[in-house]
This record gives C-alpha cells, structure tokens and sequence, in this order.
C-alpha cells in the first residue's frame, strides 16, 4: 500500500529542490572567473581596492551557493504535475490544496539552506499527512470493551458496509481480536436480506467458537439486533447489516431503524481501500444519512494508491480504526497514524 502516494511525493520533493539546483550551478562560475581576474592584476593601492571590491561580489555569490529562494514559477511548474498525480489516485481536493498552502506558506519567498531544501519539501508534506490522519480521535475497542464490562454491561457495535467490500469477515476478525483479550462477543445475523449472509456468518461463528443470534430471512433486522443484545453472558455484540450495493432510502431507512433500536455504542463503516473515490462517497452517504463513529478498511494489500485512505478520514471527520490486510482472522492492523505517515515519508533522523 502507498506505493503511488510514496513515488509522487518523492518525485515532486526531488523535482522541485533539483531545479534550483540547475539554476544555481551556473552562480558557481562567478567565483572562478573573479579568482582569475585577481591573478592576473598586479597588487598596486588602486587595484587592490578594486580586489576588495570584488571580494564582497565573492562573498555574494558564495551565500547564492548555499542557499535558495524559491521562485512562485518554479513551485507552480512541479506542484502542478504532483496535482494531477493526487487527483488520479484518489486524493481529494481539500487535501491537495492543504498540501499546497502548506508549501507556499513555508516555501515561497524564503531563503533556505540548498542543501536542507530537499528535507524541508519532506518535513512539510509529511506533516500536512500526518495532521490529516491524526486530527479525528482514536478509539481502542477492546479497553472500551473492558470498560463497558467493568460497569457491567456489553459493548454494542453496529457495522455497516456495502456488501461484497469485506463486512462479514471484518466482523469475524473483530471478534477473534475480542476473543484474544478475553472478551466473549455475540454476533447477530441482522442481514435478512442477502442470500446466504446467515449462512456465511454462521461459518465464522462455527470456526471461531462464538454464539450466533439469526431468524429467518426476511425477519426485522431490528428484532435480531435487539435478542443479541439480551442475549446472556456476553461482553460483545457485533450487528452484521444489509448492505445493497445501491444505497437506496429503503436501506437506509432500515438502518437507521436498527440504530435506533440497538442504540450501539459505536457505528463503524468497513469499506475496500480500492474503491477510491466510490468508497468516500459510500462513506459520506453513511454518515449523514445513519452516523457513523469509525472506519475499517479492507483489502489495504491490494491497494497501491493509498489516496482513498487520506480522502475518507478528510471527508467524514472520522478516524481509521483498523487496516484489513488478507483473508486471515488475525490479519487486522491497528491503525496509527504516525507509522502509516513513516511508510509514506520515511522516519525521521
């Protein structure tokens, strides 16, 4: 994941410091051809003062070596190319033009060592990244769990999603990592809709040694949500949900008839990495029309760009709460902020 956010950024950082480089390479003649006048002149009072003179030129084009001022045209000419790149992978233009104020604001103008023009470029987009995907906050499942069942109740996760994006296992994994922590989850069978979504949840149930609460199909949605929360000694209730891939108002309307009577504790939206800009719009329609509180993102190991990941926490204001990354019930990476920002940037020295 990230390959494309990795070569961009990086393309654009060595782009942009490497013009003023050629630009300046030619400054470097000054002072050798001032080093030549200066042999070939005999040191009379006069012609030394004319050396003196020629000294502060020196001193002049010395500091234009070493450091850089960069020019509005040139930051136009790269940020341009890098644009179009984001807009193609997924990048929203909210992102993009943060990305861009943050470089003009620390850039243009401003005289800055040659040298450190290159990590300076960095630190300012890595930053800007960082900031995007930090700004919601966190929320750890399995210490809210604990939480909930030192108070003597369970915690309640209603999951939505499109279907066919990875929900079902997404909902699996979930409970293998409560599991793990010693918590007891429930799943309840609420997508009466689809063909075989009992079935296939009740695979997962069987495999992980968890309870299932499932009617029949065609049964309220509602009503199944509401035996497994009344279902006994459990510490999780994990709500698998209808998800057409046309998300009309019928759906959402059953939804949101769910949540009412669920009353979860957290609504998280799992959506696939891949589906780019499908996936923020998917994202955006679900929280104003239900609400959601976090996002889970699936199939990461197949998703090159990474612009998607970027566009659907700006978009919603919500935080990525896990990374699915395979097939496996352990494959689920807690997210975090910072390492992801390292993959793309690098580690700071």
């Amino acid at each position: 994941m990230f390959d494309f956010l990795k070569k961009a950024f990086k393309k654009f950082t060595e782009q942009l410091s490497g013009e003023k480089e050629e630009k300046e390479e030619k400054v470097e003649k000054k002072p050798e051809i001032a080093e030549e006048f200066k042999k070939e002149k005999v040191e009379t009072e006069e012609k030394k003062k004319k050396e003196e003179k020629k000294e502060g030129l020196l001193e002049k084009a010395a500091k234009l070596i070493t450091e850089t001022k960069l020019s509005e045209e040139q930051f136009n000419k790269f940020f341009s190319v890098l644009e179009i790149e984001l807009i193609q992978n997924n990048v929203a233009f909210p992102i993009i033009r943060e990305l861009r104020e943050n470089l003009e604001r620390d850039l243009l103008g401003k005289s800055l060592p040659k040298a450190k023009l290159e990590e300076k470029i960095r630190q300012i987009l890595k930053q800007t990244v960082f900031d995007i995907l930090s700004k919601p906050k966190q929320v750890d499942l399995v210490d809210l769990a604990k939480k909930k069942k030192e108070s003597g109740s369970a915690l309640v996760l209603l999951i939505l999603g499109v279907n066919g994006h990875g929900k079902t296992l997404t909902i699996a994994k979930l409970a293998n990592l409560f599991i793990k922590s010693n918590l007891r989850p429930v799943l309840a069978a609420a997508d009466t809709f689809r063909a075989a979504a009992i079935e296939q949840l009740a695979e997962h149930a069987n495999r992980l040694n968890v309870r299932l609460i499932a009617h029949k199909y065609g049964a309220d949605p509602a009503a199944v949500a509401f035996d497994a929360i009344k279902a006994k000694e459990k510490d999780v209730v994990l709500i698998d949900t209808a998800g057409r891939q046309t998300l009309d108002a019928n759906l959402m309307a059953e939804l949101a008839k769910v949540k009412k009577v669920a009353k979860p504790d957290l609504t998280i939206l799992v959506g696939e990495a891949i589906a780019g800009s499908d996936l923020v719009a998917q994202a955006k329609l679900f929280n104003e029309k239900i609400g959601i509180d976090g996002i889970i993102l699936t199939k990461v190991d197949v998703d090159d760009k990474g612009g998607a990941l970027l566009s659907v926490v700006q978009a919603t204001g919500k935080p990525i709460l896990f990374l699915g990354n395979g097939q496996g019930y352990s494959d689920l990476i807690p997210f975090d902020a910072e390492e992801i920002t390292n993959k793309i940037f690098g580690s700071s020295s």
